[in-house]
């Protein structure tokens, strides 16, 4: 009888052993998957703010829309000056499908398309679908490639972002843009970029991460999400793989956890 009960407390033991290590993988699975979700998200809302500067100077302000509004200081085309690009307190939505409000006020020092210009942008009170935007990017002419591409360096300093459901993450970049394709013309749409370089932040639930771009990311003027390229991304020394899929425009990318197992994400995670 005690050997029966000896091997029942065994038994048991070694279930909750067993549960509680479960418990744990999970844990550390749900916090992999958080920082994946939290660094594309990012990723995807500070191109955005490109994007929106970019329509500005090519438009300014009047591309057939009175929202955002968007005014020049010096108004005389010359430089150094300031842009305000201007969505209001009510935002509106662009032909993207997004909302935005609040203003992208840029510092720029010359065209740039212009070796050595630069262009810094900053936000008033700006949201992209409800999520709160702050910090400051920088864009740099760093001139053309071996491949006679034209290149920039680009920085994301004091990055943070709060959720519309209040939680927060940070973030910090530094990447390399070569545009590939889309050079040639002055239209925007056939621009197409590949990104290299890396970032560091903290999660949603405080969890510090860094990434590396593997193989570089591919994002298309005329699509809103990264296309292809995998990074990896590192949370308590624990590494996983995003890959952004194969050149289809969605929002969907996938996570190789260290285990192997694969987890689809959706980016801009709480539409």
């Amino acid at each position: 009888m005690k050997i029966f009960k000896l091997l029942a407390m065994a038994t048991l033991l070694v279930g909750v052993l067993f549960t509680a290590c479960k418990k744990d993988e999970d844990t550390v699975q749900s916090q992999q998957i958080m920082a994946a979700e939290d660094q594309t998200t990012a990723n995807d809302l500070y191109e955005d703010v490109d994007e929106q500067v970019d329509d500005a100077i090519e438009t300014r302000g009047g591309g057939g829309s009175t929202c955002p509004t968007v005014t020049l200081d010096p108004a005389d085309g010359s430089y150094p000056r300031i842009m305000t690009i201007d969505f209001g307190t009510d935002g509106c939505v662009g032909p993207d499908g997004r909302t935005r409000k609040g203003q992208i006020v840029v510092e720029l020092t010359d065209t740039i398309t212009n070796d050595g210009a630069v262009r810094t942008a900053t936000f008033v009170d700006f949201y992209v679908d409800d999520a709160h935007l702050e910090g400051t990017r920088t864009l740099i002419n760093e001139g053309t490639d071996a491949n006679g591409n034209r290149t920039f360096s680009r920085t994301v300093v004091g990055g943070k972002i709060t959720f519309p459901n209040g939680e927060v993450a940070t973030w910090e970049a530094n990447h390399v843009m070569t545009q590939v394709e889309g050079g040639n013309t002055a239209a925007l749409i056939d621009n197409v970029w590949e990104i290299t370089g890396g970032a560091t932040g903290v999660t949603r639930n405080g969890k510090a991460f860094t990434t590396e771009i593997v193989t570089p990311l591919v994002k298309k003027r005329a699509c809103p999400w990264t296309v292809s390229g995998t990074k990896t991304l590192t949370v308590d020394t624990k590494t996983v793989t995003i890959d952004y899929g194969n050149g289809i425009c969605d929002r969907k990318a996938t996570v190789t956890l260290p285990n192997g197992t694969v987890k689809e994400i959706l980016i801009r995670w709480w539409m």
